[in-house]
């Protein structure tokens, strides 16, 4: 089945059709709607409307309604990417202190549509679909919402994450340095075609950031096209009025009029490349990123698994040699086999976290890689429909002017 297009995940909310027939997700609709700014300055946010229809069995009810922030949707990403690993979870916008101080109009409704692409895909997905969290965060009402949030909150201040991650290095650190004084290279490696699914996606990524950068250029100089014809187009009728009657007046009066219609056209153009063409370009650079995020799961699950039967190996060498010592307590060699058998289990464990993962990953690339080569099929193709509709509407423009002059008596 063929993945959703990115503006078919976008509800037009200055219309009624978002409950039509027609969705991407028989399961789901959802608007993101209704920005409202509350407060000022670095504390401002701004709350937003989700609107739910749904026929999902887990739901209390067809239709939902809530009031969430940018903080409830990070809850959602966060959660779906702690308690799924190997998933691909759908990217959120990127925070940005400057343009959240600013709060201008553009940057709400560019978010506003960033965060329903990111909602809706995340029902649109075979797994996270039915998850917990989705549920809980289209349904809860207030009250249940802000306990949900207040329990996030503390488990994140909790959590001594840099500490963790301290000890993660040092002790992949000591396997390496172990694997380097023993001679062995790591025992446990990737098959050589996910390695190179995995370094197309990073390569994929740099693409992916300047085809959106280039992107940037292409609509600024659109914008600065419609400028310039309008300023132009309003020195050509002040030049027209210097002849009060007579040809010349009524040739620039027709000029003002057909480089006004084309200015306007570049205008239309240049806003409607943000939403369908840089915006598609940035979500699929920042999609890299989640990505990556499962691809370090599944890096740390090998790291784990690897350090696992390393510590194995090293304490059955240690048993063996106490076995081997004569006159030892019997007490020491127990001790040391239930080390053994302790290390054993860890590493059962560790490789059944791994291969839970790989597994888990084989699927999502497949779907990754399927939807990404449908999803920029489609982007160029309607890239192209729309510059050739507006190339097209700018000559129809010049070529009336061309009639117009020719009508003006001489």
């Amino acid at each position: 089945m063929d993945p959703p297009p990115y503006e078919s995940v976008l509800q037009d909310h200055g219309t009624n059709n978002f409950f039509a027939p027609a969705t991407v997700n028989k399961e789901f609709e959802i608007e993101v709607t209704d920005p409202v700014k509350q407060g000022d300055g670095v504390a401002a946010y701004v709350s937003y409307k989700v609107r739910t229809k749904t026929t999902h069995p887990s739901y209390a009810a067809p239709f939902n309604e809530v009031i969430r922030r940018f903080r409830d949707f990070a809850w959602l990403h966060d959660k779906l990417v702690e308690k799924n690993k190997g998933l691909i979870v759908p990217p959120l916008p990127e925070k940005s202190a400057v343009q959240k101080y600013q709060m201008s109009t553009d940057f709400i409704d560019q978010r506003r549509r960033a965060l329903q692409v990111f909602v809706t895909r995340v029902a649109c997905h075979p797994v996270l679909k039915d998850s917990r969290e989705l549920n809980t965060f289209l349904q809860a009402n207030e009250e249940a919402w802000m306990l949900e949030i207040a329990k996030w909150q503390a488990e994140t201040s909790a959590q001594h994450r840099p500490v963790n991650a301290a000890a993660q290095w040092l002790k992949s650190l000591q396997h390496s340095a172990q694997s380097l004084v023993s001679g062995r290279a790591e025992e446990i490696q990737e098959d050589a075609e996910y390695i190179k699914i995995r370094d197309y996606v990073n390569s994929l990524e740099a693409h992916l950031n300047e085809a959106h950068r280039q992107a940037g250029r292409l609509l600024r100089k659109e914008a600065d096209l419609g400028s310039a014809l309008s300023e132009f187009a309003t020195a050509a009728e002040a030049l027209g009025k210097q002849d009060e009657v007579g040809p010349m007046r009524s040739a620039f009066g027709c000029l003002f009029n057909r480089a006004g219609e084309v200015a306007a056209l570049s205008k239309a153009r240049s806003e409607a490349l943000v939403n369908e063409f840089a915006a598609p370009l940035k979500e699929a650079a920042r999609t890299i990123k989640s990505v990556q995020v499962a691809m370090g799961d599944r890096s740390a699950a090998l790291t784990a698994y690897s350090q696992a039967k390393s510590d194995l190996d090293s304490k059955k060498v240690r048993l063996a040699k106490l076995r081997g010592t004569p006159g030892l307590k019997e007490d020491k060699i127990a001790e040391t086999e239930r080390d053994v058998n302790e290390a054993d289990q860890r590493l059962r464990n560790a490789k059944l976290g791994y291969e839970t993962i790989r597994d888990t990953m084989r699927e999502e690339l497949n779907r990754f890689q399927k939807e990404r080569a449908s999803e920029m099929s489609a982007l160029l193709r309607d890239f192209a429909l729309a510059q050739a509709a507006y190339t097209a509407a700018q000559a129809k423009a010049w070529g009336e002017l061309l009639a117009d002059l020719q009508n003006v008596p001489q």
